[in-house]
């Protein structure tokens, strides 16, 4: 009878339990982070039931089962560090379950997802475009904060904190980026209670460009009556051409006149439409990248600005037959010390004539040449430069056109007796600025009966083998010289017997 009392009453005691034995409350996750030491998902959360010793970790797979994770002992460790988790790779899903020591577990708490920030990137891009997923369930969540860190790859000099904030709607953000910079950068989800969500972290290193620290205008220099070729010299591999910009002023508005496309270790373009025996022509540079990134980059070293340069100009004051007077002008564009020399062009034959001088006159006599005779400048560097060049540039040309001088005689008597004036030629003064000779002969009729077109040819007097009958023949005569120039002549020739 004892034995089946104590049954009765531990059956009374258990179900007494039974009856007012209460399933714990679920756990509240406050926010789930991914921890930046150690890359793994933090998760926290607060517990509201007494009777509690210990919590479930439970995970969402990617068919959305949930999976037991962990088991954590204590009613106040509430947070948890998973081991094996891949935030960087993708989002995690969490949930808690609390237990109390008779075996009572609570309902599966609101799951929170880490925050997976990713992006679209590609080479020469100026801008990174970020997205992200929601974060969910967070209490009275304020919005997200774009954290960027950022370093100077060229110098290695970390660049200050950046926060921007962002709505709580928003899950994209386009960041604006600057070339050879190493970015660390996360979104963070806030709320008023301090709880703060981290994301993962994505490092991004961009565009590799080597960048320019200078560009040099290393050559102005006229290459025709109405061109002018600049030449420009940049430090970086990565520069795909450079923007020439011209102004008629020193400092007045810049046109663009053409890209300087790579030719051996210059970037060279050609101006076509100048009048540089009238004008100096100022020119600006500015590098431009694989990317199409235009640098401005004014000075070389310690020096004056070298992106800018213009061309030598020789001023004419006075042109005649006999002399050439002239004022030379300056050119100080180079890396080091120059000069500048006066030369003679005659027929394209160059002569050295003086050394000369800024803003100084030369009066150059010309009496004895015949064709095109031409004066300019020479300016060139002394000696190697820091780049170890030594470049050189030329002035426009201040040019005249000499005829040749020519004596045709009016008569001749071949085959006489007295063997002279036998044969009838045109003499030339000046055969070195001559380029074309053509001479005709013709009867008063029209009939041609005497071509040539070497000035060292003479007409005998003949006509196909035959004596010429006695009287008046005609000629003309075409000379092309002094490099375009054409002179033409004709006239009267008596053939005596």
């Amino acid at each position: 009878m004892r034995v089946f009392r104590i049954i009765i009453f531990a059956a009374l005691v258990l179900r007494s339990l039974l009856v007012f034995s209460q399933d714990p409350f679920a756990p509240i996750i406050t926010h789930v982070s991914i921890n930046p030491t150690v890359q793994q998902v933090e998760i926290n959360w607060v517990n509201s039931t007494n009777s509690v010793v210990g919590y479930i970790i439970y995970f969402q797979d990617i068919s959305g089962l949930w999976i037991p994770l962990d088991t954590v002992m204590g009613i106040s460790n509430t947070s948890y560090i998973t081991s094996n988790a891949n935030p960087q790779q993708k989002i995690e899903t969490f949930s808690v379950v609390a237990f109390d020591g008779l075996g009572n577990s609570s309902v599966r708490s609101d799951s929170h997802s880490t925050i997976f920030m990713n992006f679209n990137y590609e080479n020469c891009d100026t801008s990174l475009a970020l997205k992200w997923n929601s974060y969910l369930n967070l209490y009275a969540m304020d919005g997200y904060q774009l954290i960027i860190n950022s370093e100077d790859l060229l110098t290695g000099m970390p660049l200050p904190e950046q926060t921007i904030d962002i709505d709580a709607n928003d899950t994209t953000f386009t960041l604006a980026i600057d070339y050879t910079t190493k970015y660390t950068l996360w979104i963070q989800a806030i709320s008023p209670l301090n709880y703060t969500s981290l994301s993962n972290r994505l490092e991004i290193i961009t565009t590799d460009i080597d960048l320019p620290t200078y560009s040099y205008i290393n050559r102005v220099s006229v290459v025709g009556e109405n061109s002018i070729e600049v030449s420009v010299l940049s430090d970086s591999e990565d520069i795909s051409h450079v923007n020439v910009y011209k102004s008629s002023s020193e400092n007045g508005f810049q046109f663009f006149i053409g890209q300087a496309n790579p030719i051996n270790d210059e970037f060279v373009v050609v101006d076509p439409i100048v009048l540089p025996e009238r004008n100096i022509y100022y020119y600006r540079s500015k590098p431009v990248d694989i990317c199409g990134k235009e640098y401005d980059l004014p000075k070389f070293s310690t020096f004056v600005d070298t992106s800018i340069a213009y061309n030598l100009k020789l001023k004419p004051l006075s042109v005649t037959e006999k002399t050439i007077s002239v004022e030379s002008k300056d050119y100080d564009s180079f890396l080091s010390d120059s000069k500048i020399e006066l030369w003679k062009e005659v027929n394209g034959e160059r002569t050295y004539l003086q050394d000369a001088y800024p803003y100084n006159n030369y009066d150059i006599s010309i009496v004895n040449d015949v064709g095109k005779v031409c004066l300019y400048l020479i300016s060139a560097e002394k000696t190697n430069n820091v780049l170890n060049r030594k470049d050189t540039v030329f002035s426009n040309k201040v040019c005249i056109s000499k005829a040749p001088l020519l004596y045709a005689p009016n008569a001749f008597t071949p085959r006489n007796q007295d063997l002279k004036n036998n044969t009838w030629r045109i003499l030339v003064n000046g055969e070195s600025a001559i380029q074309k000779f053509s001479l005709k002969v013709y009867t008063r009729w029209g009939e041609s009966i005497f071509e040539t077109d070497s000035m060292d040819d003479e007409w005998d007097g003949t006509i196909r083998n035959t004596d010429a009958p006695q009287g008046v023949y005609f000629y003309n005569l075409q000379i092309d010289y002094a490099q375009g120039q054409r002179l033409q002549e004709s006239g009267r020739i008596l053939l005596l017997r």
